[in-house]
């Protein structure tokens, strides 16, 4: 992530979303991913995502674009959280998610404190369990950010994250940012902040944004590419302590399932994915309704893969 970044994760039942940190067991065994032999050649694949309209939309440009190769996609699209995702990874439901670096790496190694974008993602290869393998990093990224209103900024003289300490506020998001690292548990560590109450809501999405709003809370967890940040003038706090990880875009695929075709036609992918792109496009989502399916094939129709 987001970390965090890039903007909104949440907990269903089908395959899509979050940038956020957890732990998770290791269902394929330990040591690093990739040990299990490639495949020289894949005719069907399932893609599934988190429950966010970015990793949901990700996925459509990932199976899209891998239907376009000729091979039989299958999507499972807004499974749920990381934990929930990961599971589906692990037994083999699904074959492929977008992930973000900082927040997979939080997942397979609690104890990691990477902050460097490049130093994440050579973390994470090392962190993955046999059987899983991540593609090349995009230089887009989608990061966790606490935001609050300008009203409310103003109101306490808030800039940064420990500026929160004593102020007695309301903080709300997905049940994930209550238990998390990059989030506050990250906060009471290392900025001793506490809060008056916790709304669970969604990651990121129209319940967090409504509540934040209307003042119901006054603190949640956003992704950097929610252009509601910008269109509303929230404020987002700065993160010296860096509990927030750097979440470059990447493919999280089963070693089984990477066959050459597949790793060169989604690192094309994510070569040309931009964080402009992921804002404008998941703004097509979140405003303009748009559906995730419309907007990747938009999206290719622009970029075609080599």
């Amino acid at each position: 992530m987001r970390s965090t970044l890039i903007r909104t994760a949440i907990a269903g039942v089908a395959v899509l979303g979050l940038a956020g940190c957890g732990g998770g067991g290791d269902q394929l065994g330990s040591g690093n991913a990739g040990s299990s032999p490639a495949p020289s050649k894949v005719t069907s694949i399932t893609v599934g995502s988190a429950d966010f309209s970015e990793s949901q939309l990700l996925a459509e440009i990932y199976g899209q674009a891998l239907a376009a190769k000729g091979i039989d996609v299958k999507k499972k699209p807004n499974i749920g959280n990381r934990e929930t995702y990961m599971a589906a990874i692990k037994d083999g439901s699904v074959d492929l998610v977008p992930e973000y670096t900082g927040a997979a790496l939080a997942y397979f190694d609690k104890n990691s404190t990477e902050t460097d974008p490049q130093k994440a993602y050579d973390a994470l290869k090392k962190a993955l369990p046999s059987g899983l393998e991540i593609l090349e990093m995009s230089p887009a990224a989608d990061e966790d950010t606490i935001v609050v209103t300008k009203a409310t900024a103003d109101k306490y003289n808030l800039k940064s994250i420990g500026d929160l300490k004593g102020k007695n506020l309301v903080a709300g998001g997905s049940s994930e940012f209550k238990v998390r690292t990059a989030g506050l548990k990250g906060m009471k560590e290392k900025y001793d902040v506490d809060f008056k109450d916790y709304k669970t809501l969604d990651a990121g999405g129209p319940l967090s944004i409504k509540a934040l709003e209307d003042n119901t809370i006054q603190v949640t967890d956003l992704f950097t590419t929610q252009a509601v940040i910008k269109d509303k003038g929230w404020v987002q706090l700065e993160d010296p302590e860096n509990i927030l990880p750097p979440n470059n875009i990447v493919p999280l695929i089963r070693t089984d399932h990477k066959s050459d075709d597949v790793a060169k036609t989604l690192n094309a992918v994510d070569a040309k994915l931009t964080t402009d792109d992921l804002t404008a496009l998941v703004k097509r989502m979140d405003v303009g309704k748009e559906s995730a399916d419309a907007v990747a094939k938009d999206w290719l129709s622009k970029n075609p893969l080599s």
